[in-house]
């Protein structure tokens, strides 16, 4: 469709419309992520005049700019052409509209950010169950009540590998299983629907013997319940993880830096350097800018002056990713035609702590925390 609209003082476009008891429009706002497109009525829309076109033009300019850097940092001249492009052009036609409105999961009801292929003849699923232990999905609430009170599983397939106590109202312990994908291949391909629903990026969906997957979960009583994942290629050397994610009711509690730091600490076990896949979701960008800054100042906090290859070396952090923190806190200089780590001025550390310090005395409810002795894993 592609015409411009004002919704609510925000420039946006109709990418698609549907007339099932009212007449609704799908609208993507300019410059801003797709897990805030909406379907809204016709009463909220206006034609965006003509005197906005050249402010539209500009903001979708600088908005391709970033998703091009984003996907390929080092391919970014190259990608308007060749079968990569080409590739990424139909994922984006393809995935434009988000086809769940909601879905059940266990006792949440959440509103998925993005497209999933979930039964392909259905263009629309008003709501989608899901079973919390299986991940066996339906169409039907009547279906679904029918499955959970059979369904033989409790907690997640695979082995278990973390278990911890935790102070968190209704739940004993905080577990992580290992599964691998050639053993469990239904179980993964559903959990890669789940995740895609609120991963833009992710373009695995069935293709997983290749890989590990290690899943998060809250354990109360006889019941493990999901709270997120992290997925890692066998036998890739580059990277320590390939996709990330914490469910939405469990985000801001801690949970995306523990999976961080368990895909670190197994690299450490591995006796590798670890560093995500890219791109990155933005807020896999926040998340890792923010273990990466915790991580690496606290090292240096407890034993000074370091290079940096013993802050590889201690954290597993990869170089490019320690030094790309350290220049965003002004720590590292240009000198004698090479880049040094300077640790002159103490003042950035120690403002830094204090202000992570104030941030944890705001918040509300629990944190976890990785704690890398209740890690059951030998490296082979």
């Amino acid at each position: 469709m592609g015409k411009s609209v004002i919704l609510n003082i925000d420039p946006g476009e109709i990418v698609q419309e549907r007339d099932d008891t009212k007449k609704e429009y799908y609208v993507h706002y300019f410059g801003f992520n797709k897990r805030l497109d909406a379907w809204v009525t016709e009463d909220k829309l206006s034609i965006m005049p003509p005197d906005s076109e050249e402010k539209k033009n500009s903001i979708l300019t600088r908005y391709n700019k970033r998703q091009r850097e984003d996907l390929h940092p080092d391919r970014c001249e190259d990608l308007e052409s060749g079968s990569l492009a080409q590739f990424e052009k139909e994922h984006e036609e393809n995935t434009k509209v988000r086809n769940v409105d909601r879905i059940v999961l266990g006792r949440y009801e959440i509103k998925p950010w993005y497209y999933s292929p979930y039964l392909y003849k259905y263009p629309h699923i008003p709501t989608l169950y899901i079973c919390e232990f299986c991940l066996k999905y339906m169409r039907h609430g009547v279906t679904y009540k029918s499955h959970i009170k059979k369904c033989p599983y409790t907690r997640p397939v695979g082995k278990l590998i973390y278990r911890d106590k935790v102070d968190i109202p209704k739940v004993k312990t905080i577990s992580v299983y290992e599964i691998m994908g050639s053993e469990h291949k239904l179980y993964c391909q559903n959990f890669c629907l789940l995740a895609k629903l609120f991963l833009d990026h992710k373009t695995l969906y069935y293709y997983v013997p290749p890989f590990k997957f290690y899943v998060l979960t809250e354990d109360s009583g006889k019941y493990s319940r999901i709270v997120g994942y992290f997925s890692k290629e066998i036998g890739n050397d580059e990277y320590n993880l390939a996709c990330i994610l914490t469910l939405p009711p469990y985000q801001q509690k801690g949970y995306g830096k523990f999976l961080i730091a368990l895909s670190y600490e197994l690299s450490k076990r591995e006796k590798k350097i670890g560093t995500p896949e890219r791109p990155l979701s933005d807020m896999g960008r926040i998340s890792y800018k923010s273990y990466w800054t915790d991580t690496i100042l606290q090292l240096i906090r407890e034993k000074g002056n370091l290079s940096l290859k013993e802050i590889t070396d201690e954290t597993g952090i990869a170089p490019n990713d320690v030094m790309e923190t350290l220049s965003s806190l002004n720590m590292v200089k240009y000198w004698k035609g090479q880049y040094i780590i300077s640790i002159a001025n103490n003042k950035v550390i120690e403002e830094h702590f204090k202000k992570k310090e104030l941030k944890k005395q705001n918040l509300t409810g629990y944190q976890v925390k990785f704690n890398p002795t209740r890690l059951i894993h030998k490296s082979k």
